[in-house]
């Protein structure tokens, strides 16, 4: 009786699972490129986020003045404020800036009130001025607002290479000697910190520069 070969039979089965192991294969090494891909663009995606927190979206923007009251203590800090470079816009709405300032009087909190249109009406106004507004305005509370001096796209932002001014009332006033700490957490990016002491022999009702 002849022999029957069944080896072509082998053969083809033989094929057919390796094609089956290929395609298994071909399907868990997408599946492994996709999550690969989708983990690094949510790590890339963090990084930036994190970057983004971490830089300041704001910088003091030349020296910082005050004004000297007529008992020869600083009752008005001035800070200049730009925008840093490649950050886009900074919103100085209430709801999303907070100031806070230390002194050795205290801690004050959340004494940002706003956004002042004074210098935008009339840019010369003195800082002697805007500090006899604020005495009137707040009388006995510490309070901090924006004076926007050029570059604002809205009454509360403030776009790339624009200038503002913030104005700090101290109804209580700093003597010579004494040193403060402002805080100011802008809408995006981490905070800023700006420390200075008040020198000695000022004269009253003047503008002093504290560098």
């Amino acid at each position: 009786m002849p022999r029957r070969s069944r080896r072509g039979m082998v053969g083809i089965d033989t094929a057919i699972i390796l094609i089956a192991f290929v395609l298994v294969a071909a399907a868990v090494a997408f599946v492994v490129l996709d999550m690969g891909m989708t983990s690094a663009q949510k790590a890339k995606q963090s990084m930036e986020s994190g970057l983004q927190e971490s830089s300041t979206a704001l910088q003091v923007d030349g020296n910082v003045m005050a004004y000297v009251n007529s008992n020869g203590e600083v009752q008005d800090i001035f800070i200049p404020l730009g925008v840093t470079p490649g950050t886009g816009y900074v919103s100085f709405a209430p709801s999303l800036m907070e100031v806070s300032i230390i002194t050795p009087s205290g801690s004050y909190a959340n004494i940002y009130k706003g956004v002042n249109n004074l210098l935008e009406v009339n840019s010369s106004v003195p800082l002697s001025t805007i500090a006899s507004d604020m005495q009137s305005t707040y009388t006995t509370t510490t309070a901090a607002e924006v004076y926007f001096i050029h570059g604002n796209i809205t009454p509360y932002v403030l776009g790339p290479y624009g200038q503002a001014l913030l104005v700090i009332y101290l109804p209580s006033g700093l003597p010579a000697y004494k040193s403060f700490t402002v805080t100011i957490s802008p809408s995006i990016g981490g905070a800023i910190s700006v420390a200075r002491t008040i020198p000695p022999n000022n004269v009253s009702n003047t503008i002093i520069d504290l560098g």
